[in-house]
């Protein structure tokens, strides 16, 4: 019986007959949003980095590809199962305890079918590029859902959950973006219902703590949010710019520089850490700046909002 598939990763869509590539996906998701703006407001200056985010990246395995491999391996399980059952009935009949322990049956075939669809499943939203246009809040709520009874990795989920991915990959970077970025503006912290915007500048408290050796770094727990939201910015950043994200990249080469007290820069960033735990972090790529402040005002269904380099 079919795992009863989690909210975040149903839709009813059943597209018969396709392969599991990106290019079907990205090709019927285009055709049926075409019809669509007929009906919508005009689509934003900064357009849909999800999209154009999707067709960048390279797909080295496609989904169908993944698939057959599941299929293929899960057999091989329960072969490899069948042929130590076989074994343990053959040594019962010569005596008690005579089976090797490193042959011993550990998990049903159930609980191992279930872990191996929760990594096919994380394998996927790598391959297809989605993971980058999600936040923390949206990686966790995937996550939560493939913790016990993920859905199974067959070719109807797959249609159904990435075409539903590709349906909502605007609006959820959208979100995404205002998530990360509204606890960064004096504005939204005294007025949430109005639209804000981030200036080139932004100092972020509780980011950084000393560490052993007399230097600084950016502070990582269960409780602490400073790495995610670090993480998060960056992931927003190069998704705009139409570039690979690696995750924590940017907290591991900030915490070299912390480390010796010294003031990190790339191309996309300047960043200084002080000892009352502050971080003072500066944007310098504006044009990216501005795509910023664009999905800002169209979470909030306001407009283009004023040039960000202009902000307070």
């Amino acid at each position: 019986m079919l795992a009863e598939r989690p909210a975040s990763l149903l839709s009813p869509a059943r597209l018969a007959n396709s392969r599991l590539t990106r290019e079907s996906i990205h090709s019927r998701w285009c055709g049926r949003r075409t019809i669509a703006r007929r009906h919508q407001r005009p689509t934003p200056r900064v357009g849909c980095p999800g999209m154009n985010h999707f067709k960048q990246l390279a797909l080295p395995t496609t989904l169908s590809d993944l698939l057959k491999a599941r299929q293929v391996a899960l057999r091989l399980i329960e072969d490899a199962h069948r042929s130590l059952q076989m074994a343990e009935d053959l040594l019962s009949q010569h005596g008690r305890y005579l089976k090797p322990y490193g042959a011993q049956l550990k998990e049903d075939l159930g609980k191992v079918r279930c872990e191996l669809d929760s990594k096919m499943w994380r394998r996927a939203m790598d391959l297809t590029g989605f993971k980058q246009l999600m936040d923390t809040q949206e990686v966790g709520t995937f996550e939560r859902s493939l913790e016990h009874s993920p859905p199974e990795f067959t070719e109807d989920n797959i249609r159904a959950t990435f075409i539903d991915l590709q349906l909502r990959s605007t609006d959820m970077f959208r979100r995404g973006v205002f998530n990360v970025f509204r606890w960064l503006s004096k504005a939204y912290r005294t007025n949430e219902a109005e639209p804000f915007r981030i200036g080139e500048k932004v100092i972020m408290k509780s980011m950084v703590r000393p560490n052993l050796t007399g230097g600084l770094y950016i502070q990582y727990g269960m409780n602490d949010t400073a790495s995610d939201q670090l993480n998060d910015i960056d992931r927003v950043m190069k998704t705009l710019d139409q570039q690979p994200f690696q995750p924590r990249s940017l907290e591991s080469a900030m915490n070299a520089a912390f480390a010796n007290l010294e003031v990190f820069e790339d191309s996309y960033y300047r960043a200084k850490a002080f000892k009352n735990s502050n971080l003072h972090l500066e944007f310098k790529r504006p044009d990216l700046l501005d795509k910023v402040n664009e999905q800002i005002a169209e979470h909030y269904a306001y407009g283009a909002l004023p040039d960000a380099r202009h902000a307070a």
